[in-house]
């Protein structure tokens, strides 16, 4: 697998701990990726994940498969024993971001649709109808959908609530075919990040 498809991977795979089943693990205060399962019964339930200098799995099930319970889920029971690990594994390991490789681009994406998102901004919230995704080099989604859109399809999700005026200030292309972000967030994304689009 090289650098680019890695890194879509691992930035979907951190979905699941910003705005998925893993939400939980946010609480660490540091970039992580992960996958929570639940099998049919449900019968067995886990996590695997990690940061960028660790990587661990929890597996909870019994030998002879058998019902869990109803409401056992990776989320509701594999991810706080992560959690309980990492906090003390991690103390004192360096936050490390996850490195974009050279080329990627990340693009504003309505996560209801899958289309390309022009005129607002992804928020923090784990609601934000706005979302970062990676994409390598001319393979982003060419269909676009408004921000006027959004908000009216939309109602039950937030919208970016801080949303500048989109391309026309907080965001210009650059000769390279990049893009510029005039705020600081925005510069330090780009930065951590690679290209916005």
């Amino acid at each position: 697998m090289n650098g680019q498809s890695a890194y879509q991977v691992v930035h979907m795979l951190e979905g699941v701990i910003t705005r998925g089943t893993a939400k939980d693990l946010m609480a660490l205060k540091r970039p992580i990726f992960g996958k929570t399962g639940t099998t049919t019964g449900p019968t067995n339930v886990w996590f695997v994940g990690g940061s960028a200098d660790l990587m661990a799995g929890v597996y909870l099930g019994y030998d002879q498969p058998r019902p869990m319970g109803g409401f056992a889920q990776g989320g509701t029971l594999a991810v706080p024993i992560f959690k309980q690990f990492a906090m003390k594994a991690m103390e004192g390991m360096p936050v490390k971001p996850f490195r974009a490789p050279e080329g990627m681009r990340m693009v504003r994406i309505d996560r209801s649709s899958g289309r390309r998102v022009f005129g607002a901004w992804p928020s923090n919230a784990p609601t934000s109808a706005v979302i970062w995704e990676a994409f390598k080099p001319d393979s982003e989604p060419m269909r676009s959908i408004r921000r006027e859109e959004i908000a009216k399809g939309k109602g039950r999700r937030s919208t970016a609530s801080g949303s500048r005026s989109g391309e026309g200030s907080g965001a210009r292309r650059s000769s390279n075919g990049g893009a510029r972000n005039n705020n600081a967030s925005g510069n330090d994304f780009l930065q951590r990040e690679g290209g916005i689009y």
